[in-house]
C-alpha cells in the first residue's frame, strides 16, 4: 500500500516500461512461485529477479545490488497496480492476468484494466495535502478525445495535474491557451515551453520551493535549477509512459507530424462509448475485499465491444448482414471482427509502402529522424525502425522489405521488433539483408544487437 502524500501530479508506470512486458514477467512468476508468500519475503524476491534476469527476454546485462528490490520494482507497480496479479496473500495470476497470457485481444484486457485505475484506491491512499478523485487514463483518454489529440508536452506539463476529476475543465482550457500562445512564439518555441515548463513547476510545487525543500533522490545538488530539471524530466518520463500504455489500448494512435496523441479513427464509436458509459468518479469500496473483486473481474467495465447490438452494427458497415450473425456468440462476433481489423492491417501496410515509392516523401522521413534525433518522439527507439524501414522501402530497390515491428490499426509502430528476430528484413535478387537499428553505442550497443537472431 503506497500513500499519495507525497505526489503532488498523477503519475504513469515507467516499470515494466512497456505494458507488454508484463506478459512475460507475470508468466515467470506464476510458474515459478504461485501460491508462495510475496509480502515481506525479500527471499523469495530475490529468487524471482534472479530467474528473470537469467530469461532470455530480459534486457540488461549489469545484476542489480539488491535484487530483492528490483523484483518489486518490476511486479508491484503496474502488475499488482493494474491487477494482473495478486499479491495480498500467495501469489496468483487474476483472471484478468490469466487473460493477458492467453494472448487473445490483448488490446481489450488492457483497456479494461487501465480505466479500472484510480487514485486513490485501497492500493494508493488518500494524500493529506491533496484531494485526489481522478481515474487517469478515462481522463487522457477524454482529453485526447475532445481536443483533437493532445502532445507529449502538453501530457507532461498539464495533464500530469489533473489530480481530481473537477479539474478537467480548468487543465483543457490551460492546454487550449498554451497552443494559441505557441503559435506567437513558433521562432523560439523551444525556449517558450521550457518557460511554461518551469513555470508550472514553480506552480505545483510552490510549498516545496518556499520551505526550500529542493533537494532530490537523483542528486546532492539542492539548488532550485535542479529541482526544476529534476522534476521536468520525471514529468516527461511520466507523459511517454502515459503515451506507451495507452497506446497498447489500440483506442490510440501517435501521428508523428504532429506529435500528438490521437483516437485512432477505427475506434472513436469504442471511445464515444466509453467516455459516455463511465463516470469520472473514482468508484468507492465498502472494504479491500470489493475493492479486488472489482479490480480482479475480467469482464468491467462494460466496453463496446460486449454489446452484442452494437457489434451487429460495426460489422453491417463492412457488408455482414444481421441473418448471418444471428445465431453466433459475442465471442464470434469479436473473431469476425478482428479478422477485418488483421486484413485492414495488411492493406494498411501495401498502401504504406505503394506511397513510400515517391520519392517526394523524403522530406518527410528527414523530419522524423530529426524529432527522433532531437528526442522529440516518445519510443524513439521503435520510430527509429519504422522509420529506417520506410526509407529502405523508399530505395525501392529490394523484392521485400519487412520490418518485424507490431502496427497497430492505423499504421503506426505500436512494439518493437520481438526478440530473435532482426527489426528488419530485406529480400534482393542475389542477396538477402538483414537489419538491426539502436539509439545506443559502446558496450551496451554491443550487448543489446550483438546476440543471433533466427
Amino acid at each position: 500500500m503506497a500513500s499519495l502524500t507525497k505526489s503532488k501530479t498523477i503519475f504513469a508506470f515507467t516499470s515494466p516500461r512497456t505494458i507488454e512486458k508484463i506478459i512475460p514477467e507475470i508468466e515467470l512468476l506464476g510458474n515459478h512461485f504461485s501460491g508462495k508468500i510475496w509480502k515481506a519475503n525479500a527471499q523469495l524476491q530475490s529468487d524471482y529477479f534472479e530467474v528473470l534476469f537469467r530469461s532470455e527476454f530480459y534486457e540488461g546485462e549489469t545484476y542489480p545490488n539488491n535484487p530483492a528490490l528490483a523484483a518489486r520494482d518490476r511486479i508491484t507497480r503496474a502488475p499488482k497496480a493494474l491487477g494482473f496479479v495478486d499479491l495480498e496473500t500467495n501469489i496468483a495470476i487474476t483472471k484478468p492476468g490469466l487473460a493477458l497470457l492467453g494472448g487473445k485481444r490483448v488490446d481489450e484486457v488492457i483497456t479494461r484494466q487501465l480505466l479500472k485505475f484510480q487514485l486513490p484506491s485501497p492500493n494508493h491512499t488518500q494524500s493529506t495535502l491533496i484531494d485526489f478523485a481522478v481515474k487517469p487514463y478515462l481522463e487522457l483518454l477524454r482529453l485526447t478525445s475532445e481536443l483533437d489529440g493532445i502532445s507529449r508536452t502538453e501530457i507532461a506539463i498539464f495533464f500530469l495535474q489533473l489530480t481530481n476529476f473537477k479539474k478537467y475543465d480548468k487543465v483543457k482550457k490551460m492546454i487550449l491557451r498554451f497552443r494559441e500562445q505557441s503559435k506567437q512564439n513558433k521562432i523560439n518555441r523551444k525556449a517558450f515551453v521550457e518557460a511554461q515548463f518551469n513555470a508550472q513547476i514553480k506552480i505545483i510545487y510552490a510549498d516545496e520551493i518556499h520551505a526550500g525543500i529542493t533537494s532530490t533522490r537523483q542528486s546532492e545538488d539542492n539548488s532550485l535549477e535542479k529541482f526544476i530539471a529534476t522534476k521536468r524530466s520525471n514529468m516527461r518520463d511520466y507523459a511517454d509512459a502515459f503515451i506507451r500504455y495507452m497506446r497498447a489500448t489500440q483506442l490510440v494512435t501517435f501521428n508523428v507530424q504532429s506529435n500528438r496523441l490521437k483516437i485512432s479513427e477505427f475506434r472513436q464509436s469504442d471511445v464515444d462509448y466509453i467516455l459516455l458509459s463511465i463516470k469520472p468518479e473514482p468508484e468507492i469500496f465498502s472494504d479491500k475485499e470489493a475493492f479486488r473483486a472489482y479490480l480482479f473481474d475480467e469482464n468491467q467495465p462494460v466496453l463496446l465491444v460486449d454489446d452484442r447490438k452494437l457489434l451487429g452494427q460495426k460489422l453491417k458497415i463492412h457488408g455482414i448482414s444481421a441473418a448471418e450473425l444471428v445465431n453466433e456468440s459475442i465471442e464470434q462476433l469479436k473473431d469476425r471482427i478482428d479478422l477485418m481489423e488483421f486484413l485492414l492491417s495488411g492493406e494498411q501496410i501495401e498502401e504504406a509502402e505503394r506511397a513510400l515509392k515517391d520519392f517526394g516523401r523524403i522530406a518527410e522521413l528527414e523530419a522524423v529522424f530529426e524529432q527522433i534525433s532531437n528526442r522529440e518522439i516518445p519510443d524513439a527507439p521503435l520510430y527509429l525502425e519504422w522509420n529506417v524501414w520506410r526509407a529502405m522501402v523508399m530505395l525501392n530497390d529490394a523484392i521485400r522489405v519487412e520490418g518485424h515491428f507490431k502496427r497497430d490499426l492505423d499504421g503506426m509502430p505500436l512494439n518493437s521488433a520481438p526478440g530473435n528476430r532482426p527489426d528488419i528484413e530485406c529480400n534482393y535478387e542475389d542477396f538477402n539483408l538483414i537489419v538491426e537499428v539502436t539509439l545506443s553505442s559502446g558496450r551496451k550497443q554491443f550487448e543489446m544487437e550483438g546476440e543471433p537472431v533466427a
